[in-house]
């Protein structure tokens, strides 16, 4: 199994009314699937993320970007076994969409917009955070909460995407320190399937990426579709 693992970022730099055009640029079995987002914004993101993971994966491999095939066992997206040692998770925000390619099963991302606060945002860590998480949160000064409050919450999403669990069970299940990337507390049937996190930053979005891999090699590159 490879220890590298990689993080790609990219930007639907196209408006609305051009993602009819950016759709027919993926293949037909893409197209079909696409049917299912009636939101013009949902469906852009859809558009972006197979746009984002079928160039990453010729990036890596040199297939042509259409040749690649995906299944959806339990609604969760996976690369087909006979093309690839490569598995993903997916996640996008406003305009922003981020992809991880890495050879293990057990592995999640997510990327959250930072250019809006939420004002609800301690309401939010008050009811879905571990009490230690949110006590973290009160000690700061407010400028600096909202940052600790997306830093947590991405890290959380990767890892209950990495674990295939629902999102809102398991939150505050997981917790976090500052200055400590890997969770403290987790819940004891994930025992066997330890996280190695990172997290990156961006004048626009926070990001984390959680892998069930001992000691990774992280490999980022940012994309222009």
């Amino acid at each position: 199994m490879s220890q590298q693992v990689y993080i790609y970022t990219a930007r639907a730099d196209w408006s609305i009314a051009e993602t009819a055009f950016q759709l027919a640029q993926l293949p037909l079995s893409d197209q079909r699937y696409s049917q299912r987002y009636t939101h013009p914004l949902r469906l852009r993101s859809f558009v972006t993320s197979r746009l984002l993971l079928r160039q990453a994966l010729t990036d890596l491999e040199g297939k042509s970007s259409s040749e690649w095939l995906f299944d959806s066992p339990h609604q969760r997206l996976q690369l087909n076994r006979q093309q690839t040692d490569w598995q993903t998770s997916l996640s996008h925000s406003e305009e922003w969409v981020a992809c991880v390619l890495a050879q293990t099963d057990y592995c999640g991302i997510d990327i959250e917009s930072n250019t809006v606060i939420n004002p609800r945002y301690m309401a939010i860590a008050r009811r879905f955070f571990h009490d230690d998480e949110y006590q973290q949160l009160l000690m700061l000064p407010e400028s600096a909460r909202f940052p600790l409050f997306l830093d947590f919450w991405t890290r959380k999403e990767a890892c209950v995407k990495a674990w295939h669990r629902g999102l809102a069970h398991h939150l505050a299940s997981i917790s976090f320190q500052q200055g400590t990337l890997n969770p403290v507390s987790f819940p004891r049937e994930f025992a066997e399937l330890p996280l190695t996190l990172t997290t990156h930053q961006h004048s626009q979005w926070q990001l984390a990426c959680a892998v069930n891999i001992p000691h990774p090699e992280w490999i980022f590159r940012e994309w222009f579709l």
